[in-house]
């Protein structure tokens, strides 16, 4: 009974921290209209020297292809730094933070809305 009581306890807080990291998110789709894969998309508030983490860990976005990634809400402007299989990357600067929408055509070059 110990046992089943802290489970439902422990199932309890992870929804409840599922749905506030939810509730703190915005959704972005990024397409690949790059000639290259792309292995790593880190993602930053504009003016910071730091980047956060890889958003597609683990997945590989080939040219092309399009994903739906959920990305902290409430940044005034974000920035994205793009990574190929080699570790060669792209960095694209400014994007307005209600951005739903990004298109890499690579060489910094993106369309978004």
């Amino acid at each position: 009974m110990f046992f089943k009581k802290h489970l439902f306890t422990l199932a309890a807080l992870t929804l409840f921290a599922l749905t506030a990291m939810t509730l703190d998110a915005a959704a972005l789709g990024i397409t690949n209209s790059s000639a290259s894969e792309i292995h790593a998309i880190y993602i930053s508030s504009s003016g910071t020297d730091n980047w956060e983490e890889n958003i597609i860990e683990g997945y590989m976005l080939p040219p092309g292809n399009e994903v739906d990634v959920q990305i902290p809400s409430g940044y005034g402007q974000f920035d994205l730094r793009v990574e190929d299989g080699s570790g060669n990357y792209e960095e694209y600067l400014g994007f307005p933070g209600n951005t739903s929408q990004i298109n890499l055509h690579g060489g910094g070059d993106s369309e978004y809305r």
